[in-house]
């Protein structure tokens, strides 16, 4: 199983890659600009938004580093 889930992930880690990346800006475009030129945003809200940015960005990091390996 894990042998099957590991070729899976090869095939399509450039795919997860783009995907993180693309969540990661759309996690920062909307939970941090704009309550930022809205002026209706919270810093609880912030917070959560670059909690979330920072993860996708992460995620995305961690994956495409197991492309050089």
């Amino acid at each position: 199983m894990c042998l099957m889930f590991s070729m899976s992930l090869d095939r399509h880690r450039e795919s997860l890659v783009k995907y993180c990346y693309d969540i990661s800006k759309v996690a920062c475009g909307v939970a941090v600009l704009n309550p930022a030129v809205g002026k209706t945003g919270s810093l609880g809200d912030v917070a959560i938004g670059l909690v979330a940015t920072f993860a996708f960005l992460l995620i995305a990091i961690f994956l495409e580093e197991g492309t050089s390996s």
